[in-house]
């Protein structure tokens, strides 16, 4: 039988963790053939009590550290993992019980496998006008099921071959902030010959209340990083299109995004449609109002989201091909 390292990174995620715990000690796989290890990562809140309380009733192997970020906590967790295959989830993810089987059944017969599931936005953190804004729209992703793309790959629901996650050297730890180290890692595996596959079955779900303030912040971060991605890798053409900071796509960037031209005018258009709706209107005209206002706000977001990005962009392209991404300590 397949046995699986569940590798765990948190910080500062006391409010979901113990949940996200509850659902890997309930998966339907036998309790010998998996380990859960719990890299708590400088948290300053309560997750050392959540982690007692869990440990009390689940084994869960626990291991502190100062904060160094997500990639430099995964990679202190798979080389604690005892197991041939590693399965990284996140502290926020609520596992399906058939998860952990989905996973496992792929690595049966061998060879240098790296197997992808979902993860959908938990019902629950469905709240205020910026998470509703975010699942407006259906993910419309083709994926390959038997030979999925490296750019599909997200490690909060990632499962690899132990030996072949090793011999790469895992992830790269100047990834310190928000975004690109988990596609980074699947070129770098992919490069050694893993295949990638696709599991719709292993269903895990998301539950990440965020907010406009704190996506703007990781964006700036993904932005940043992805000059340090495409620099790292030579800066192929391909890659430079993908990430949306070619040299040739940088003018058109800067004028959409940078001038503030259109900027200042999401900002108003948002402070008017994000306010509730006035409580006398008649209930048709505020579902009717609430959906309008909804797609405004969307259109705003997602605008103000690549002003982030592209603010990291063009901050990292001033900076020495070697600078450190600056991280937030955000998840």
């Amino acid at each position: 039988m397949i046995r699986i390292s569940v590798v765990l990174p948190t910080y500062n995620s006391a409010s979901v963790l113990g949940e996200t715990l509850r659902h890997l000690a309930a998966q339907d796989y036998p309790r010998d053939a998996y380990e859960v290890i719990v890299v708590d990562d400088g948290s300053t809140d309560a997750t050392p009590d959540v982690l007692a309380a869990a440990s009390a009733a689940f084994p869960v192997r626990v291991i502190r550290q100062a904060n160094g970020g997500r990639s430099r906590a995964r990679n202190t967790g798979a080389n604690a993992a005892r197991f041939e295959v590693i399965l990284f989830v996140d502290a926020d993810v609520f596992a399906d019980p058939p998860v952990l089987r989905m996973h496992a059944g792929h690595f049966e017969n061998g060879g240098k496998l790296g197997v992808q599931g979902p993860s959908y936005t938990h019902p629950a953190s469905r709240v205020g006008p910026f998470m509703e804004a975010k699942e407006l729209l259906p993910d419309l992703t083709v994926r390959k099921v038997r030979d999925l793309n490296p750019v599909h790959v997200i490690t909060r629901n990632f499962s690899i071959d132990a030996a072949a996650f090793r011999a790469i050297g895992g992830f790269d730890e100047t990834f310190t902030g928000y975004g690109w180290e988990d596609i980074e890692l699947a070129m770098r595996l992919r490069e050694i010959g893993v295949r990638f596959l696709w599991e719709p079955r292993a269903v895990t779900w998301h539950h990440h209340v965020e907010n406009l303030t704190s996506a703007l912040r990781k964006q700036t971060e993904s932005g940043r990083g992805a000059v340090y991605f495409w620099r790292k890798h030579g800066e192929p053409a391909w890659l430079g299109f993908f990430l949306e900071i070619h040299p040739l796509l940088l003018p058109l960037k800067w004028v959409v995004f940078r001038s503030g031209l259109f900027t200042r005018m999401a900002w108003r258009l948002l402070r008017w449609a994000e306010p509730p709706l006035q409580p006398d209107a008649p209930r048709p005209a505020r579902g009717l109002q609430r959906k309008a206002r909804i797609a405004i706000c969307n259109g705003c977001y997602v605008h103000l989201m690549w002003d982030a990005y592209y603010a990291g962009v063009f901050a990292a392209r001033q900076a020495p091909a070697a600078a450190p991404i600056a991280a937030s300590g955000a998840r």
